[in-house]
Formats: C-alpha cells, structure tokens, sequence
C-alpha cells in the first residue's frame, strides 16, 4: 500500500510538473529558471517562499524533530513569509528519489547518511571508515571543521548545496557469550555480516560473519544462530535485541552522520537576508538535533540496563584504537578507491587534529 501511494505522489508531482512546462511553452531548463525567478522575484515582494523538506525518518525520530525545530526557527523569523513543510518517513519516496528531486528542483531540501551515495558521491566512501572520532564532541569538531566543509562539495557537481551534519550515532557491538574489553575477546564471535567492508573489519579482529538481513536479524540472535551484531543503542532497545542479547559494548566502532543539503539554484535565488534566516534556524537545528540523539541514547541506555537487565561496559580508548587500526588497514584500499588518497587523508589528518587539540 505504502508503494502505491509513493507511486500516486511521484505521479501527481510529475503530472503537475509537466502541465507547468506546456502550460509556459518551455523546455526543461527554462521552468527551473522560471522557477528560480519566481522564488527571487518572491523574496523581493515579500510573497510566500515554500521550502519542502523530503526524508526518509520516521516522525519520532530527532531527525523529524530538528526539521520541525527549522520550520519554527525559519517561520518565526520570517514572520510567516517562508513556509517550511516537512514530507518524512519516505513520502517522497527513497533517498535516492528525495535526491534527484532536490537535484531538479522539484523539492528544495532533503537528508540521509552519507553512505546512501557513495556510488553517486564517491568522496563519501571515506565516512565509512571505522574509529574514526573518539565522542561526539570529537566528531562534531571535525565534521563542522575544514574537513567537513571541503566534504560537502561534492554535492555541487550535482547541482546541491550542503547544509549540514546531523546524525543517527554511533554503532556498537552486542552478544550472547561475553564483554567486549580486548581486541582478542571478538575472536571466534559469530556475527552478522551485511557489506563487504563490514564483513572484511570484522573479520580482521578474528570474528566469523554469516550474512543477515535485518528482518531476519532477531530470530537468527534468538536462535543462537550467530553470536552478536552491532547496531546503534536505540535501535539495540527498539527492536528489543536485549531478549535475545545479554552483553552491549560501546565499542562506538562507526559514526553515522546525516548530510543535510538543498538545491542550489533555490539557495542561490534567496535574499541575503532570508538565507541569512535559513542558515542560522539550520544551526539551530542541527545543534538541538545532536542533542536529541545524545539523550535518546542516553535514555536507551539506561532502559536496556534497568528494565532488560543487559551488562553494559563501556570499551576503552586504547583498545578502541587496537581495533580501529585493524579494522581500516582491512578496509583501507577499498576506500580510497573510492574517495582517493588526497580526501582519505584531509579527513584522517583532521580527525587526529581534533583528537589531540
């Protein structure tokens, strides 16, 4: 059902596009300059500006509520003169369709995590390397720093502008059989496998993959068919992995960020004045949305230990670095195959930069 109805919405934006174009007589090009114009001309009169917002979250998620948090900031500061409306939970359709829509400027904003488009964006391989921040203090640094900047340009090959950096968090290991304190304690794990650099970490520090889908990813734990996964806090408690679960690492093994961007063209077309309104309600934000996550965790955190009984232990720096070296130097060429060795090593160097100062 849920297709169908993605399938009636693309179909009404299309049919509504494609009316605009003859109704105008022009081609393509000349409804995205008619459109830019019109949003310029707009800002000048002091008309409405309508800013979409399409991503895949689900409404309770800090995602959703950072987007709502930029509808309040942008339409209170424009006295009602820029709208802001808000499509999650994949309305629009995929990422990937959210992407190309905010491309063509059919919508002007939308979200996901990097890892999303690496295909598209192969500079964005290198945020799937592992150990790569300490804390979120630590990623925060480097992420709103130079290197995260020079990271959003790819984008303007596409014709998108980034944002920002939100976040779903960082990943961490659970399992049935013991903590994880020491690099040689993930020997002889059984685990879930999902991608290929995933798989090839993993098995650097001596553990056993079987590929698991997600859906099949609790019964295979409750039936001890593997040992353990890794997933962020709030997942492992939402999807109730604590029934079949005993022991949560923080192993913080891989940080998820997600690249908010906007059409370039609409960015473009705004007053100074009003991108000046949309850019600081963005820092707004993305600053409330990182708090959000920090206490979600928090919360879940303190749920799978007193109502699930789960033990909890939290990894130390030495032996999360032990096993950041291992797991990159598997992944390594893989990586810089894609972003190459110049990016790897801006973002890698302004990590340890961060790290140390």
């Amino acid at each position: 059902m849920k297709k169908i109805i993605r399938k009636l919405v693309s179909v009404i934006i299309s049919c509504s596009l494609v009316f605009g174009i003859t109704a105008c007589g022009g081609s393509g090009s000349g409804k995205e300059a008619a459109d830019t114009a019109a949003v310029a001309a707009a800002a000048d009169t002091g008309e409405k500006i309508i800013i979409r917002i399409a991503h895949d979250n689900s409404v309770t998620t800090p995602a959703q509520k950072a987007f709502e948090k930029f509808k309040e900031e942008v339409e209170e500061k424009s006295e009602g003169r820029i709208e802001v409306q808000i499509f999650p939970g994949g309305q629009m359709g995929s990422v990937q369709d959210t992407f190309e829509q905010c491309r063509r400027g059919e919508i002007e904003m939308s979200a996901s995590t990097t890892s999303n488009f690496v295909q598209t964006i192969p500079e964005f391989a290198v945020w799937e390397s592992f150990y790569m921040f300490d804390s979120l203090d630590h990623a925060k640094k480097v992420l709103e720093g130079e290197a995260g900047v020079k990271m959003m340009e790819p984008l303007e090959a596409h014709g998108l502008t980034g944002i920002g950096y939100m976040l779903m968090g960082f990943r961490n290991f659970s399992n049935s059989k013991h903590p994880i304190n020491a690099v040689e304690d993930i020997k002889g794990l059984k685990m879930r496998g999902y991608n290929t650099l995933q798989i090839k970490a993993w098995e650097s520090v001596g553990a056993v993959l079987t590929n698991v889908s997600w859906n099949e990813l609790f019964t295979s734990l409750q039936q001890n068919l593997i040992d353990g996964q890794e997933c962020a806090t709030a997942s492992f408690y939402t999807e109730k992995f604590y029934e079949a679960q005993k022991y949560w690492s923080l192993t913080q093994h891989v940080f998820t960020n997600f690249l908010w961007y906007a059409n370039t063209k609409f960015m473009d077309s705004l007053s100074a004045e009003d991108r000046k309104i949309v850019m600081d309600a963005a820092k707004t934000a993305i600053d409330y949305d990182w708090k959000e996550i920090a206490d979600a965790e928090a919360d879940a955190l303190e749920k799978i230990q007193s109502e699930a009984g789960v033990e909890v232990n939290e990894v130390s720096l030495e032996v999360r670095h032990a096993l950041g070296d291992k797991m990159n130097a598997a992944v390594k060429d893989d990586i810089i195959a894609n972003c190459g060795q110049e990016i790897y090593d801006m973002v890698f160097s302004a990590c340890e930069e961060a790290r140390t100062n």
